[in-house]
């Protein structure tokens, strides 16, 4: 299968949250894929997520708004709304 996507992917497996309803509301999931642009995000259920939200990467210090922009059961595709190659650089080591 050709690769059709333009920008790079990294595999990851990072503990993140998704923060939404003016910080009020926090749903746990993981990080499984990460590009400049957008990440896959899978939770242990199957959750309806809001259009818009905040991803936050306690690791990384990170937190970037995001749209979801696909869900297939309890995987989502996100699209960041900010640049964030800052991070996702593997090379680069970010302060928790």
């Amino acid at each position: 299968m050709i690769e059709k996507r333009s920008n790079k992917r990294w595999r990851a497996v990072l503990k993140a949250q998704i923060v939404f309803n003016t910080r009020a509301s926090v749903l746990d999931c993981t990080v499984r894929d990460l590009s400049d642009i957008g990440a896959r995000i899978y939770f242990a259920d199957i959750s309806e997520l809001p259009p818009e939200f905040e991803l936050e990467i306690p690791s990384r210090g990170v937190r970037v708004p995001a749209r979801l922009i696909w869900s297939r059961g309890a995987n989502h595709g996100v699209m960041f709304l900010e640049k964030a190659q800052v991070w996702t650089d593997p090379t680069r080591t970010m302060a928790a």
